[in-house]
């Protein structure tokens, strides 16, 4: 009876406690002409960078959005990708770890494309859209 009691009052406590929520902590849009992902330096870096530009295999114009995945502490956790290519079905890629990101913005007259750029938490990050 107490053990039964016991859980009862352990249970009733874990359920005050406040869930975890997800959240886009914070959204803004830009005309860019390339997107730059580069792994974070260590002693020598082994990984190469990803290039997303208006022209080879990562092209700009199937980049959707560029999600910044931080935790509840605002450590940054990882990059998101969203993209479509060609054949028409949406994908999502999480690059996991420190990443230097980079954006050049479009020149006035040059090809651009408008890329939605977010700061999300871990647990937003499991809400595919």
């Amino acid at each position: 009876m107490k053990r039964v009691l016991l859980l009862i009052i352990v249970a009733g406590m874990l359920s005050l406690g406040a869930p975890a929520r997800a959240a886009v902590l914070s959204t803004r849009a830009k005309e860019v002409y390339a997107v730059y992902i580069v792994p974070a330096p260590k002693a020598f870096p082994t990984e190469l960078g990803y290039v997303i530009t208006n022209f080879g295999p990562g092209n700009i114009n199937f980049l959707e959005r560029v999600d910044v995945v931080v935790d509840k502490e605002g450590r940054v956790q990882g990059i998101q990708l969203v993209y479509t290519p060609p054949d028409g079905f949406k994908r999502h890629v999480f690059l996991a770890g420190r990443r230097t990101l980079i954006v050049q913005e479009a020149r006035p007259g040059s090809l651009k494309k408008r890329v939605l750029f977010r700061v999300i938490t871990t647990e937003e990050l499991s809400q595919l859209d």
